[in-house]
């Protein structure tokens, strides 16, 4: 008996150490901060339609890692997420800039919030006016790009942008952080589907395994809803002589790393890891995975 008692003691003891420190272990609180400075909105700015809103964020998980990242557009009863991503930022924290386009809206409230592995957030906002014109700019046009799905080697794969340069296994080395676009082929939902992504997308090592030594990986947003609706005539991509279309056509609620079903005469909004809005034409998509997929862009200066 005694022997019972002594272990129902111990027991009883071990529990309330153990609740002890569960108590005295409270969950991380994350923290934000908005950068300040020239190079940033400030609050109560007027941004003429078109022009850039630039958002810096510094954030803590105060202990725990970073998690999560969503930023809002909020205009009267209207929300648009413009970013919503998983991300991961332990110790080192977040520093990161986001920028976005200035719609017609008169007056916009931004709202920032940041989440850690405790699920606590942090909230900011910032609010911006309408200015007065207009603020679109100049763009970059580039054309008869040819782009190899994964099956055939004879050229490049992987595609810079910024300057249209295409690049093949070798001549990649050294430039792997310029590279923000390419296209592969596979059979989805029974249906062929050229497919564009980018180095940063997780599914596209699969079929570039090099991506998974790259020191630098990468990451586009393609706009699939406009593109699986055809919102974004070829027309219309032709004609585009500043960057209006390519900022107004781009819907952020829809998008991914990975853009199915890229067929020719498909036109694609984009925007990429720095912030630059473009359109991708398709002239022509073979559909097989040792074909190749002819392209154009518009992207922003």
């Amino acid at each position: 008996m005694q022997g019972m008692w002594f272990f129902f003691f111990s027991f009883l003891a071990i529990g309330l150490a153990f609740n002890s420190c569960t108590k005295d272990d409270p969950a991380a609180k994350a923290s934000l901060i908005l950068k300040t400075g020239s190079s940033y909105t400030p609050a109560g700015a007027y941004i003429p339609v078109g022009g850039i809103i630039k958002i810096g964020v510094l954030a803590s998980g105060a202990g725990a890692p970073l998690t999560y990242i969503r930023i809002d557009r909020i205009t009267g009863n209207d929300t648009l997420t413009q970013l919503d991503r998983g991300i991961y930022a332990g110790s080192q924290g977040l520093d990161a800039d986001y920028t976005f386009s200035k719609d017609t809206s008169p007056y916009e409230l931004w709202r920032i919030m940041v989440m850690n592995a405790d699920r606590d957030t942090a909230v900011r906002t910032l609010v911006v006016f309408k200015g007065t014109g207009t603020a679109y700019g100049p763009l970059n046009h580039f054309e008869n790009i040819r782009l190899n799905f994964q099956g055939n080697h004879s050229s490049g794969h992987f595609l810079d942008v910024n300057t249209g340069l295409v690049f093949d296994e070798t001549s990649v080395s050294g430039h792997e952080s310029e590279i923000d676009l390419c296209a592969y082929y596979y059979v989805t939902s029974g249906l062929p589907s050229p497919t564009f992504t980018c180095p940063g997308y997780t599914a596209a090592v699969a079929y570039y395994p090099q991506f998974a030594g790259w020191p630098v990986k990468s990451n586009i947003v393609y706009d699939y809803y406009s593109s699986d609706n055809n919102l974004v005539s070829m027309a219309q991509f032709d004609s585009a002589a500043n960057d209006s279309l390519l900022v107004t056509a781009f819907r952020p609620d829809k998008v991914s790393g990975n853009c199915k079903y890229g067929y020719t005469g498909k036109v694609i909004p984009f925007k990429t890891q720095q912030g630059k809005y473009g359109l991708v034409k398709v002239v022509h998509a073979d559909e097989k995975e040792d074909g190749v997929i002819d392209i154009a862009i518009k992207i922003q200066k």
